[in-house]
């Protein structure tokens, strides 16, 4: 099954940090009662000051459709557009998802691999 992600990541001004952080927290609350919404969350970056990343996935691209139409967003980006230096948001289908033991098999036939090169 295919899902809708949609990703942003804002750097807030400094002085506008808490309130863009009341904005996204207030975001994040909001969307995951919304309809089709499989997964959403905010964190901050630990890298650069300030900086937050938004993830989000809904299970049709209609509900996505709808979630970008809503108020809720719309506050969202309006905020970001006052509060930050920097915005960038992305939107794209899902198609495949892997859980960890299709990333072990993965590791391991790579690790297989190599070692057939080594012994070769």
């Amino acid at each position: 099954m295919s899902t809708m992600a949609l990703s942003v990541h804002v750097v807030a001004t400094p002085p506008s940090r808490r309130e863009l952080v009341q904005a996204l927290v207030g975001w994040a609350e909001a969307v995951r009662h919304a309809p089709g919404v499989v997964h959403a969350s905010v964190s901050e970056d630990v890298e650069v000051e300030a900086a937050f990343d938004l993830r989000a996935e809904w299970d049709t691209e209609e509900a996505l459709e709808a979630h970008l139409r809503s108020d809720v967003f719309g506050v969202l980006v309006g905020a970001a557009e006052v509060l930050s230096l920097s915005v960038r948001v992305s939107v794209a289908r899902v198609a495949d998802e892997y859980g960890m033991d299709v990333i072990k098999k993965r590791r391991e036939a790579r690790w297989a691999l190599a070692q057939r090169r080594e012994e070769a």
